[in-house]
């Protein structure tokens, strides 16, 4: 794998980034670990010199001058400091020679960047200092301090610590970082050498998944399911493109054979009948390409122009109105079932249309004496609207072909059409979400506009 790719990839800047991030993190807390014990060894150092120059003021004089000895005798180190004033702030004995003018007597300790002034038996360095400076009875003052080279001591341990800590840190994440992109890009080099074929025409082929369910393969299921829908619409139009010419090609050639006859018949009316005959033959042919051209505006409309309140029962019985007339001109007996209110949201014309294709599909399609009813129902909390015959009904097996365009069984091919309705009506589902679903009438059909989604 080519370094730059390895380098420019988003796994390994996501585990660079998690690296700097962890480093950020790993400081803030040994710093705030730093702070915390630096924080409680000077409680603890103030604490007991507050505690021991306490006691010092309260002893007798004699006594307090042999432990002050003592003291500075036992500071093997130089790191304590030690003194006793009289009442006129003269030094009796001790290291410091002069008491800080910012140190309050209040037997309370107190941390100083910069140290006392000290005799020779003081310390040396110039380390931050804890004094405490208490008043004793008679007048006088002590003086008890400590350099903090604990405190410092310990923050070159933790500096030590968090280099050692973050090195090793640093370097096992970019190294990890390396390891999951060359991972990641062997499965993304392998997605595009895929996706490269298949722009190269081979439409068949898929991204392979791994069941991993994670990011990729996510991405992968999306993209083969957009690959399937495309195949799909392709093959759909390479058919209707072969359907168009095969449709389109017998009334154009009788429309051919009328006009020749037209222009060489003797008599006018003869020419007359044909141009009539010729002119219905177009029709038919305009009537293809007007249905075909509802379908791609039905399809290429903007989901949410239209949409409104649809009162379900309504719309039936406005469908009911319009075409119990035509049925009962066949002998077909029309009814509906509309006495409950179900509301969706949708595009009313758009349903008054598909409902009416369906409706105007069953009686064709049912012979004199049959049954057509149209209802508006619920199924459990999903409404949706039913159109049932007493046709001839439709094979399960051609159930998924009869929404195909310019499809027509063996059944309906004597009855005038061009086999667009049903692909209307599912081009108009489908810009609602909803569904069209079939089922046996036994005899007939049974049609339901399914709303998926329950609404009110």
């Amino acid at each position: 794998m080519p370094r730059i790719e390895l380098l420019r990839s988003a796994p390994f800047r996501l585990a660079t980034a998690f690296g700097v991030a962890l480093t950020g993190c790993t400081i803030i807390i040994f710093a705030f670990i730093y702070w915390q014990i630096v924080r409680l060894e000077r409680e603890r150092i103030g604490a007991y010199l507050a505690l021991e120059a306490v006691q010092a003021a309260q002893e007798p004089i004699g006594q307090l001058l042999a432990e002050l000895q003592f003291r500075q005798a036992a500071d093997l180190h130089h790191v304590s400091y030690s003194a006793l004033y009289d009442r006129d702030n003269k030094r009796l004995i001790g290291n410091i020679t002069a008491v800080p003018t910012d140190l309050p007597v209040d037997c309370k300790p107190h941390r100083l960047d910069h140290p006392p002034q000290v005799d020779q038996s003081g310390p040396t360095t110039s380390l931050p200092v804890m004094l405490v400076a208490c008043r004793r009875a008679d007048g006088g003052m002590v003086v008890l301090g400590r350099e903090l080279d604990e405190v410092v001591a310990l923050r070159g341990v933790m500096r030590h610590a968090l280099l050692l800590g973050l090195v090793p840190t640093v370097i096992l994440a970019l190294l990890v970082g390396a390891f999951l992109s060359s991972r990641a890009l062997r499965r993304v080099r392998m997605l595009q050498q895929t996706i490269g074929r298949i722009m190269r025409g081979n439409l068949h082929e898929r991204l392979q998944t791994y069941g991993r369910r994670d990011d990729l393969d996510r991405l992968s299921e999306r993209i083969n399911q957009m690959l399937d829908e495309i195949e799909h619409l392709l093959s759909e139009v390479r058919s209707i493109g072969d359907n168009i010419a095969h449709d389109l090609r017998t009334p154009l050639s009788v429309v051919r054979v009328k006009l020749e006859r037209a222009t060489i018949a003797t008599d006018l009316k003869t020419a007359s009948d044909m141009s009539r005959g010729a002119l219905a033959d177009l029709d038919k042919a305009f009537s293809i390409i007007t249905a075909l051209l509802r379908i791609t505006e039905i399809e290429n409309q903007s989901q949410a122009d239209g949409m409104s309140e649809v009162n379900l029962a309504e719309l039936a019985a406005e469908i009911f109105d319009l075409y119990e007339p035509l049925a009962e001109a066949k002998g077909i007996h029309m009814t509906a079932s509309c006495d409950t209110a179900i509301e969706i949201r949708g595009d009313r014309h758009l349903l008054l249309e598909a409902v009416a294709n369906l409706v105007d599909n069953a009686i064709k399609f049912t012979p004199p004496g049959g049954h057509v009813c149209i209802a508006a129902l619920r199924e459990g909390q999903t409404p949706l609207i039913r159109v049932s015959d007493t046709g001839p009904g439709i094979d399960e097996t051609e159930r998924n072909d009869v929404t195909k365009r310019f499809y027509r069984s063996d059944k309906s091919r004597h009855v005038p059409g061009h086999g667009l309705g049903l692909s209307i009506v599912v081009a108009i589902a489908k810009r609602h979400e909803f569904q069209l679903r079939m089922s046996d009438n036994k005899p007939g059909m049974i049609f339901d506009l399914v709303c998926q989604a329950p609404y009110g």
